[in-house]
């Protein structure tokens, strides 16, 4: 299962996933994660980002810790195919172990070949040649074909099915064995889940890559880089913080293709998984409806939120204080009208290409956390209701018990005499009460009216 850093900040092994596109990367990765994390499609290139899970595994009280990574295929086509090489190379450098995939059905490939010479170019010793779509004992005689790229270790499985993937589970904990103990200090447990989301190309890999403190991610200034969900961790303070960064949520006009498609589906998982929800907007070009809708499935999903202006160096400095006087209130005070709906949500200017103002993000995910945390009793709602509705009440609606029945967003069940006389200035009334009395900062606060059994007929 996932787990989030305990004990250290970074797993105890870690292995890298490389090889050519469209021979099993992801599903092999999935396999050895245990669930869909990465996005599996079988266009090539579909993963282009660097795709990460913590894993543990627990073998009768013995834990193997693992961080397993994803990578594009270095052989991608367009102009991604130098970034992804230059961050293949990155992780390739840190991996402990690195399993290299290419196609068993294919046969050895010249792809392949060119691929052995960047290894040794980079001096990577430990290195299993994964030979994948083994599917049937008859296709082992397969492997042996793939020797000739001079890796020792060679290994045939078939990830679709499973077939002798526990083959390299086997070689992880063999090296979790006699691996040091990482001298990286003592992590805490995550304050909570992180997920980055706006439109495409308002910089929320640069944002993430500025909070992590490492390339994680390709940052690329064309629309729709990213097209996969990635976690990854971060601390401010002693705090340590799981944040998702997600492909942009494009227009359904513009989501034809199958890849685009899927992106928004895991944008949507990622907002659902999530704790605090980070709707990264553009401080150059505004907000814009694309944005309102995306704030619409945040609210909806009842996740807390902070509203994140990115880029706001950027409008500083082409407006400048002799060209403008549009200051960081004005611009508060604007995105709050064309979002009247999240005006519980806190607002932060940031620079993420500059890792300016971005001390505020976790402190700020910690408050939302700890105030939707808030219990409040059945006796003192019951009790503060009552006599709110003696001050805003326009159609004599009489209260009866009230309680607190989830946390996860704050929601609150009243029961009175006539639920349709309910109006929306009423319930916004004792909503805003219920902030100005007992915070839920950054949170959505639901309420539910119900007929009481008390109530006159």
């Amino acid at each position: 299962m996932e787990t989030t850093p305990n004990s250290d900040a970074i797993p105890q092994v870690r292995v890298v996933i490389i090889g050519r596109p469209n021979v099993g990367k992801s599903t092999l990765f999935n396999r050895l994660v245990g669930r869909r994390k990465a996005l599996v499609h079988d266009l090539p290139g579909v993963t282009r980002d660097v795709v990460e899970a913590r894993v543990e595994w627990n073998d009768g009280g013995t834990i193997t810790k693992v961080l397993v990574q994803d990578t594009g295929g270095l052989s991608d086509v367009g102009v991604f195919s130098k970034e992804i090489e230059k961050k293949i190379d990155e992780v390739v450098r840190r991996a402990d172990l690195v399993f290299w995939v290419v196609d068993g059905q294919s046969g050895e490939m010249p792809e392949d070949r060119d691929f052995s010479k960047w290894l040794r170019r980079r001096g990577q010793k430990e290195v299993t040649l994964v030979v994948n779509k083994i599917d049937h004992s008859k296709h082992e005689a397969w492997v042996h074909d793939f020797h000739e790229l001079g890796v020792e270790r060679v290994v045939g499985v078939s990830a679709e099915h499973g077939r002798s993937v526990e083959d390299l589970r086997d070689l992880i904990r063999a090296y979790a064995k006699i691996k040091a103990e990482s001298a990286i200090p003592t992590a805490r447990k995550a304050a909570c889940s992180v997920s980055i989301v706006g439109r495409p190309n308002v910089g929320k890999s640069t944002l993430l890559n500025a909070l992590v403190g490492e390339d994680r991610m390709i940052v690329s200034p064309i629309a729709g880089t990213t097209i996969d969900s990635v976690d990854s961790y971060f601390r401010q303070g002693d705090q340590w913080f799981r944040i998702i960064d997600t492909a942009g949520i494009r227009r359904k006009s513009k989501t034809e293709k199958n890849v685009e498609v899927l992106s928004v589906v895991k944008s949507i998982q990622a907002i659902e998984e999530s704790d605090v929800v980070f709707l990264l907007l553009d401080g150059e070009k505004g907000v814009v409806d694309q944005d309102e809708k995306i704030a619409g499935l945040i609210e909806k999903a009842g996740r807390g939120v902070v509203l994140v202006v990115n880029k706001w160096d950027v409008f500083a400095h082409a407006n400048g204080p002799r060209k403008t006087a549009f200051t960081r209130e004005m611009a508060a005070a604007r995105i709050r009208s064309q979002m009247r709906f999240l005006n519980y949500a806190p607002i932060v200017f940031v620079s993420a290409k500059l890792k300016k103002n971005l001390s505020e993000l976790g402190s700020l995910a910690a408050e939302i956390m700890k105030q939707r945390e808030t219990k409040v009793t059945t006796q003192e709602l019951s009790r503060w209701i009552r006599a709110e509705a003696e001050i805003h009440n326009p159609k004599h609606v009489k209260f009866y018990m009230s309680h607190q029945t989830s946390r996860h967003p704050p929601t609150f069940a009243c029961h009175v005499s006539d639920p349709k006389k309910i109006d929306f200035s009423l319930k916004r009334h004792l909503i805003n009460g219920i902030r100005g009395r007992w915070g839920f900062m950054g949170n959505p606060v639901r309420m539910v009216f119900t007929k009481s059994k008390n109530a006159t007929r």
